[in-house]
């Protein structure tokens, strides 16, 4: 903009004046003319009318603020004729009883290419030095340096630029900045700008003086510490304005000098900069605050992220249309499909389930939530049904639903442990009448075996019954050991222990049965690492563990014969010591099918056994805290037996 010289406006501020983040909406600026302690227009350049006065130019005129706005500018200037002159040009101004006066103009760009302006006006009478070109091009730069000191990034960027703003405006040379602690009633000072003479903090006598805007010049009585300080550092003034709210100040802005300033002017420069402190120290405490509202919602998405990826619970959202918008991990393995294959498909198929679902789903649209959908089966991507446990719930925003969730608990697990617990309970209540038959059943098995053998004394051998005596004998003699080995396997067996060499049970254990082994045509081999340590345990019980396992490698061999090795050998697990033996043969190997039955009571391959024997293996080595399983192929089995080790401490 030219004046009415041509004089260019730039060539009197510089290109610094012109602010590069300056705010272009009225209302960031219309804060500042009000803060200004020179009266102050907001003009609309294009319709020439005022669109916001500050309180000092409604002082002037004696119009009140509301009249001005919206106000034609010749009512009040009618010189004017939108440009204001350069700096130090007179106009006459209209007060509201028509009567005028002279004052000195400036007409200030409120941005590049912006739509307002700022008109800056103080009477001619008072002969101000700000509207000398030199003056005011530091004023109009310290203007927009305030303006921009808020959109500083850090706190301490900030307040710098701020009291370098004020600095230009102000031309006083000693600014500080004075900060209430959290922890202490006392005023800190934050930050400085040729300010060292003044103390580092002031106590909470000197903020009860300072409580509101002070303004000490030389030649008068301080009232306070500070103010004392000033005197002593030969300042011609020094002004201060508390920074924040009336009743809730929470620092304090300092403008001091050597050089004199007209009163007004630096009381008005400190509430200036009160204001413009408070308003950084506000956006600062909102950053904060938001920041640690930030961080709260980012360790709440953090913990609902964990939940739902280690959740076993499926969750599945759905917008307004009941279409999916997010499966949670577990739900993805749980149905078969990835979320990113079925974000946007509709519910109905992917969910595959019971009729009442999708009525559920609609009422939740309608605000019903459904904790328990009741026995349900969904089926899997591949066609598998599951029992599952459904609950749906709206998620409203405001007076409407947003979302559905939808969780689903798979029942799989729940529902083969059931099983498996009705399992354990018929068996343990057939094992209790097994043993009841069992005891009443042998006397009479002893009582026809005794007879049979009467019977057969008081025949002839020659007698042709004696042949079915004797098979009525040995049918009475299989079923006592059967008896014999329901009973062991039904009554639970209290077992005394002590210290034991198992290496030593395992070499006089294959020397009792060394004349059948060699009998069946079966070479053995006992192979031992040293230091096999020793083992607690029933010496009874683990010669029938052994014997049993032994047995049952020479039998599963050919009458051809074959290989029998039994191998003792140290491990640890876990810290734990243990003793592992190893009983292994080269018979034809136990199908795979049949490899998690062995182990279960009455499950035989053998022609006339009891299907007992392996059941009670494992009983008697879970009796000794130890464990036993199978490895077998086409050609062998080996069976694993492990038992806790005995810690022997070396002197």
């Amino acid at each position: 903009m030219n004046d009415s010289h041509g004089f260019p406006f730039s060539n009197l501020i510089g290109q610094r004046a012109q602010p590069k983040d300056a705010p272009g909406d009225a209302e960031g600026y219309e804060a500042f003319i009000e803060m200004l302690p020179h009266a102050a227009l907001l003009v609309d350049t294009r319709s020439q009318r005022i669109a916001f006065a500050n309180p000092r130019f409604s002082e002037l005129t004696a119009y009140s603020r509301l009249e001005l706005s919206g106000m034609a500018m010749q009512s009040v200037l009618p010189e004017w004729n939108g440009e204001a002159g350069q700096p130090g040009a007179e106009q006459t101004v209209l007060r509201r009883n028509q009567t005028a006066f002279r004052a000195n103009l400036i007409l200030l760009p409120a941005a590049p290419k912006g739509k307002q302006a700022f008109l800056l006006l103080e009477p001619a009478e008072y002969a101000i030095s700000l509207f000398t070109p030199q003056r005011f091009a530091r004023f109009w730069q310290g203007f927009h340096q305030l303006i921009n000191s808020l959109n500083e990034a850090s706190l301490e960027d900030a307040l710098q630029a701020a009291l370098m703003a004020a600095q230009s405006l102000s031309g006083a040379d000693a600014l500080a900045v004075y900060r209430l602690q959290s922890h202490q009633p006392i005023l800190q000072r934050c930050a400085d700008l040729g300010a060292t003479a003044l103390p580092e903090s002031l106590d909470a006598q000197e903020m009860m003086i300072l409580n509101r805007a002070r303004l000490w010049q030389a030649g008068k009585r301080p009232a306070s510490n500070l103010q004392r300080v000033a005197r002593a550092a030969q300042y011609a003034y020094l002004a201060s304005a508390p920074i924040g709210q009336s009743k809730a100040v929470v620092g304090l802005a300092i403008i001091g000098s050597t050089q004199p300033l007209q009163a007004d002017l630096a009381q008005g420069f400190a509430q200036l900069l009160a204001a413009t402190l408070s308003a950084i120290f506000e956006r600062f405490l909102q950053i904060e605050h938001l920041q640690a509202q930030i961080e709260e919602l980012a360790g709440k998405l953090r913990r609902m992220e964990t939940l739902q990826e280690n959740s076993q619970e499926g969750v599945i959202v759905l917008d307004a249309q009941l279409r999916i918008s997010y499966m949670s991990p577990s739900a993805e393995l749980m149905m078969g499909y990835a979320s990113a294959e079925v974000n946007g498909q509709r519910v109905e198929n992917v969910l595959i389930g019971p009729e009442a679902l999708l009525p559920a789903l609609s009422a939740a649209l309608e605000g019903s939530a459904i904790h328990n959908l009741g026995s349900a089966r969904l089926y899997r991507r591949n066609g598998e049904a599951f029992p599952a446990l459904i609950r749906i719930f709206p998620v409203h925003r405001s007076s409407e639903i947003e979302s559905v969730l939808t969780l689903i608990k798979d029942l799989s697990e729940q529902e083969q442990i059931r099983l498996q617990t009705q399992q354990l309970e018929q068996r343990a209540l057939l094992g209790e009448v097994t043993a009841v038959f069992a005891h009443e059943v042998r006397n009479p098995i002893n009582n026809i075996s005794t007879g049979l053998q009467v019977m057969a004394m008081n025949l002839p051998p020659e007698d042709a019954n004696q042949a079915v005596i004797a098979r009525m004998l040995q049918d009475c003699d299989r079923l006592a050991e059967l008896l014999k080995s329901v009973l062991a396997y039904a009554k639970p067996t209290d077992y005394e222990m002590e210290t034991l060499d198992v290496v030593q049970l395992l070499r006089r254990l294959l020397e009792r049965l060394h004349p059948r082994i060699v009998r069946q045509n079966v070479q053995y081999d006992l192979r031992v690492e040293a230091h096999c340590p020793k083992v607690e345990g029933n010496l009874r019980a683990l010669e029938q563990v052994f014997n049993n396992l032994i047995s049952n490698a020479v039998q599963a061999m050919t009458p051809d014969g074959g290989h029998l090795i039994i191998k003792a050998t140290p491990t640890r697990e876990d810290g734990q010591l243990f003793l592992e033996i190893s009983v292994a043969d080269t018979g034809p190997g136990i199908p795979l099918e049949l490899q998690d039955k062995v182990f279960q009571p009455f499950f035989t391959t053998e022609k006339g056994g009891t299907g007992l024997g392996l059941a009670i293996v494992k009983r008697i080595l879970t009796a000794h805290k130890g464990d036993i399983h199978l490895t077998s192929f086409p050609g062998g089995t080996i069976f694993h037996v492990r038992l806790p080790a005995v810690e022997t401490t070396v002197p």
